[in-house]
């Protein structure tokens, strides 16, 4: 049983003067995206009038309160908004999306299914990220003690919220949930992360494609699309080196075509998201949507952050969505596995 429980807080007297620590979310928001964006750019961030996307994810937290990003947030609202999107392809490969086996709020409840469930299986909170436990019971007995000790922490507002100010996780319903496990035994399945930024006239005229494999690359391929090119750029960390051959490149037409399709319609109505998949043995998978990629604290570079702040136009928050009721109930109830049903 491997378990991801998000970051970890530095020990005494480092705690005191650390994000993470017990002292830092007691500051007023702007102060917190304000210190957290010069501790990882070494630069005051303009959140009043951004240009930069660092920036804009920034102004997003500070401003952007809209049901649309509290639905991307929750994961199990984000699979249902995909399989609908997923439903009306015309794609001839469609994407698969992992089949959710419970969802509740008590490992205990979950205990009861365990003879039902499959050996390899994920938990993860619906509300959160950078918690996941990956369970393979085949290998290694399931710790049901430890799962208790661990998810019961879940369930309360994390450093997504408290810290971070990523209001639209406090949205998201409070739940836990089972997944099926993506991936082969040993490694992690192959991340595809699209991010688009959409245009006044709706549809996504502009978006990037982020490929890389394992969970611990040190490089990186992007794709750059939009109605009349792609660029493909290749980036290196450390001393890594990219593959001469992609996972796209090595992949089928009709799974490129999907990935394409699915990820324009899936990124339509934001006016920015990333929505991550997966590609393992043939096969595109829908991962997760996130409204606050990397939390606007990843550095690329400031040429990246530039062409990304130009391309993504912030809405006018004053608006009406013509789809809200879409994603309010989307949001609605407690959804039940397959398990359960």
């Amino acid at each position: 049983m491997i378990v991801h429980d998000g970051p970890k807080r530095p020990p005494f007297p480092l705690a005191l003067i650390h994000p993470l620590g017990p002292l830092f979310r007691h500051l007023p928001l702007s102060l917190r995206r304000h210190l957290l964006y010069l501790r990882a750019y070494q630069r005051w961030g303009n959140f009043r009038r951004p240009t930069l996307w660092s920036e804009k994810v920034a102004w997003r937290v500070l401003n952007d309160e809209r049901t649309i990003l509290k639905m991307g947030a929750d994961k199990l609202a984000s699979k249902e908004f995909m399989r609908g999107l997923i439903a009306k392809s015309e794609t001839t490969l469609k994407c698969l999306i992992p089949e959710t086996y419970w969802v509740g709020t008590s490992v205990e409840e979950l205990r009861s299914y365990e003879h039902q469930l499959p050996s390899r299986w994920v938990l993860k909170p619906n509300h959160s990220c950078g918690r996941v436990v990956l369970v393979d019971s085949a290998q290694q007995p399931i710790d049901w003690k430890r799962l208790e000790q661990v998810t019961s922490r879940w369930l309360a507002p994390d450093e997504e919220v408290t810290v971070m100010g990523h209001q639209a996780y406090r949205g998201a319903r409070p739940l836990l949930f089972v997944e099926q496990r993506i991936g082969g035994l040993d490694t992690p399945p192959n991340d595809i992360r699209v991010f688009g930024f959409g245009n006044p006239d709706g549809g996504t005229s502009v978006w990037e494609i982020q490929e890389s494999t394992g969970s611990h690359t040190s490089a990186f391929t992007n794709y750059r699309f939009n109605d009349r090119y792609v660029r493909k750029e290749q980036y290196h960390f450390r001393d890594g080196a990219a593959a001469s051959t992609t996972l796209i490149e090595a992949s089928s037409d009709q799974l490129r075509a999907s990935l394409l399709d699915i990820g324009r319609d899936a990124l339509a109505p934001f006016d920015h998201v990333r929505v991550d998949f997966y590609i393992e043995q043939g096969a595109l998978w829908f991962g997760e949507l996130a409204v606050y990629p990397g939390a606007g604290l990843v550095v690329y570079g400031i040429n990246i952050d530039r062409e990304r702040g130009a391309l993504w136009q912030l809405p006018d928050l004053s608006a009406p969505d013509p789809r809200e009721a879409e994603w309010r109930a989307l949001l609605e109830g407690v959804p039940k596995g397959t398990l359960q049903r």
